[in-house]
């Protein structure tokens, strides 16, 4: 498919998700189509990404209705059935056609007095929200933004009850069902030890999220805040092996690493603070785009240290992770866990990948971030849909495991993410 052809596949694949409230996470009728916190945001910065090459003012539009709606669906209340907290970004909303999550035999999930389900078991939406608003200040309505200040301010409060990482757990005494994973890999078998079938210990820290949280304390200035947590996270996440480096893709509650390599930790070089150190039009201070190699003029900084993102981009592109003709693989292929047809355990999900070249991007590695696009761009055109996700195992496969389980066939963030990737 020509770029041509892939820009109008994205843009009509966003449009057939487009609601009042923002984007539907995947089409009405697939198992996603509903509002989600953690994929309305992706689908956000994706889209700013895309606004600010295009200038296309349905694209900011669509990002200010999504963030109004998440906005009034914050947490008001302590509820421990749904995971409400006060400030805290809801996960899933479903007005209606909830009765598969909220008429189970077991564990149903909670149901609000109104007949709604309101659910907050995502521990990434809410530094995600803050990032998001930070963006779209950059570009967008100032007096939209007076009047999302209010919910800005309660998310800050919501992240700053952490005195160290930003983590998640499932309350104890809760009697209703939900996600016991509540980082982007939610699933239940994502979360685990590569030498052990232990369950691991809440609470659980993931790489991602302490890199998004960090982001967002920077964007809205909590400094002192923001450095104890790029701290201890250099201390505690990375790994370093005689021959490479990596980082634990989460620390469980009583401190263990969990090692296996994933692409979640290439996260940390997608959350970026932009440093403002050079003069730019009209007086106004912004980031000086660069094209030398990495650690000269780069603007970027993210909550790893410099010194270990040459090694981080190494590990990235290992064979083990990187399909050259695909994208990169959530989950080693050394790993014992490794499935190339699991849903998070080796499948390779357009969003991510997307996010990780931009990632690459942001330090300089512009060749590197061409390849992976790349990659990516030949499996839109090979499955001609802005898929949920998909496998490779001798060639592109679809998500078909023997479960019955079937990939979306159109999601949000894999459409948001090839408009950005084309306006590159």
């Amino acid at each position: 498919m020509s770029p041509q052809a892939l820009w109008k596949l994205g843009l009509k694949s966003l449009q057939e998700l487009e609601t009042p409230q923002g984007v539907l996470a995947s089409a009405r009728d697939e198992a996603y189509g509903c509002i989600f916190g953690r994929d309305s945001l992706i689908v956000s910065l994706e889209l700013l990404r895309a606004y600010k090459r295009t200038k296309n003012s349905y694209f900011l539009e669509l990002v200010e209705r999504s963030l109004r709606t998440l906005a009034n669906l914050q947490g008001r209340h302590r509820n421990i059935e749904s995971g409400e907290e006060p400030g805290k970004i809801i996960h899933e909303y479903r007005p209606e056609r909830h009765e598969h999550l909220t008429r189970l035999a077991e564990d149903p999930w909670f149901l609000y007095p109104e007949g709604v389900l309101r659910n907050y078991d995502s521990v990434d939406a809410t530094p995600l929200f803050l990032i998001a608003v930070s963006e779209y200040s950059k570009v967008g309505d100032e007096r939209f933004l007076i009047t999302i200040m209010p919910a800005v301010r309660a998310a800050l409060k919501w992240l700053n009850k952490f005195d160290g990482f930003v983590t998640y757990s499932f309350h104890t005494e809760r009697r209703h069902g939900g996600l016991k994973v509540q980082s982007w890999m939610d699933s239940t078998e994502s979360l685990f030890y590569e030498d052990s079938n232990d369950r691991p210990p809440y609470p659980i820290a993931s790489v991602e999220v302490q890199a998004y949280s960090w982001a967002a304390l920077r964007a809205w200035g909590q400094e002192e805040r923001a450095a104890k947590l790029k701290e201890i996270f250099n201390e505690q996440f990375v790994l370093r092996g005689q021959k490479n480096l990596t980082l634990a893709f989460a620390l469980d509650g009583e401190g263990r690493k969990l090692t296996s390599a994933r692409s979640s930790m290439g996260h940390v070089l997608w959350a970026v603070y932009m440093k403002p150190e050079f003069p730019g039009q009209n007086g106004l201070v912004e980031a000086k785009p660069t094209r030398g190699p990495f650690g000269k003029g780069i603007p970027a900084e993210c909550i790893l240290n410099d010194e270990y993102i040459p090694a981080l981009r190494d590990r990235l592109l290992s064979r083990d992770l990187f399909v050259p003709k695909a994208g990169i693989r959530t989950l080693s292929s050394r790993s014992l866990r490794y499935d190339h047809m699991s849903y998070h355990n080796g499948s390779i999900w357009p969003h991510d990948t997307a996010m990780l070249a931009k990632g690459l991007e942001n330090f300089g590695f512009e060749e590197d971030a061409k390849a992976v696009r790349q990659a990516l761009l030949r499996a839109y055109a090979h499955f001609k849909t802005p898929v949920e996700l998909y496998s490779w195992h001798r060639g592109l496969r679809e998500y078909a495991p023997a479960n019955g389980h079937r990939a979306c066939r159109v999601q949000a963030w894999s459409a948001a993410s090839l408009l950005a990737l084309l306006q590159k």
